[in-house]
């Protein structure tokens, strides 16, 4: 996963207590790192803990709203939030979707988080 040289990145933790890490680039949210203790599949139970990283592009709006979505159908990540610049603080939920190999659907539960710069 590569990620721009300029970003900074926030750094906070879930309701799971598993740390999450969000790089930012100027007004984009450029990466996401997140640990999930609970990843829940239909028969197999629960196979966590998951830790998901992914890069893409998710531009902060002019209210600091911002939705990143990345990965594969096989393991989806998505987080929404609200960038705070004068708190340096970002709040908002993640959320894992994806499949195992024998194609059986699984999810996380929908976390909420807080991170700082």
């Amino acid at each position: 996963m590569a990620v721009l040289a300029d970003a900074v990145p926030y750094t906070g933790h879930t309701t799971e207590h598993r740390r999450i890490v969000l790089d930012v680039a100027g007004r984009s949210v450029v990466a996401v790192r997140a640990g999930l203790a609970r990843y829940r599949c239909r028969t197999f139970g629960d196979i966590g803990p998951l830790v998901v990283r992914e890069a893409g592009r998710a531009r902060v709006g002019a209210d600091g709203r911002f939705t990143f979505r990345a990965g594969e159908e096989a393991q989806r990540v998505t987080v929404r939030g609200v960038l705070r610049r004068r708190t340096h603080r970002i709040t908002g939920t993640v959320r894992v979707v994806g499949s195992i190999a024998t194609g059986q659907r699984c999810a996380s539960g929908t976390l909420r988080f807080t991170a700082t710069r």
